[in-house]
């Protein structure tokens, strides 16, 4: 079966064009956002018992628990598109993969590079707010009680932007190789 004719949906790994050093980090960072999510489960049950049990919280869960979603969603975020993991709808894709390979992998090429713009529109949105989360303290909770810092998450999702902006970049290279009728 050639490469041109099999269907997008659920790719194996080596349907999926190589993202090299990239697509390596993508799966730390992803694997470390697996482990932010044990991290998570264990804090979440251990308020819960405490809550329960010893009326006794702890304290900032909820602060913890609203900032690591979107940490780990950024950490994440790579290593699912790189994986072929990302949301989307391949009914069209598919139907073209089979009767036009080059249509196909055209669309595949401008969707990658709107990936990336979008990517790259959030990430410069996001620096000035990093920025500012640094240079005024930004923080979640209450003074006196207990905070977190909002910079690091900040970091975390500027860097996965830039995660995500490159993926896309290689994917759409990989794409355009293919209209131009040489393999990705």
């Amino acid at each position: 079966m050639s490469g041109a004719a099999e269907p997008r949906g659920n790719p194996t790994p080596a349907a999926l064009p190589q993202t090299g050093l990239l697509g390596r980090i993508a799966a730390i960072a992803s694997a470390v956002g697996t482990a932010w999510i044990l991290l998570m489960m264990v804090l979440v049950n251990a308020d819960v018992i405490g809550r329960a049990a010893l009326s006794a919280p702890i304290r900032g869960v909820p602060e913890f628990v609203g900032l690591s979603i979107v940490g780990i969603v950024f950490l994440q975020a790579g290593h699912a598109l790189a994986s072929g993991r990302f949301t989307r709808s391949d009914a069209l894709l598919d139907q073209l993969v089979q009767r036009r390979p080059r249509v196909a992998a055209g669309l595949e090429a401008v969707h990658s590079l709107a990936g990336a713009a979008f990517f790259s529109i959030l990430a410069w949105a996001l620096w000035p707010r990093l920025l500012r989360a640094i240079e005024e303290g930004d923080y979640v909770g209450a003074a006196g009680d207990f905070t977190l810092p909002v910079w690091p998450i900040r970091v975390l999702m500027v860097a996965g932007s830039v995660m995500v902006i490159g993926i896309y970049l290689i994917l759409a290279a990989a794409a355009l190789r293919r209209v131009a009728g040489g393999r990705s």
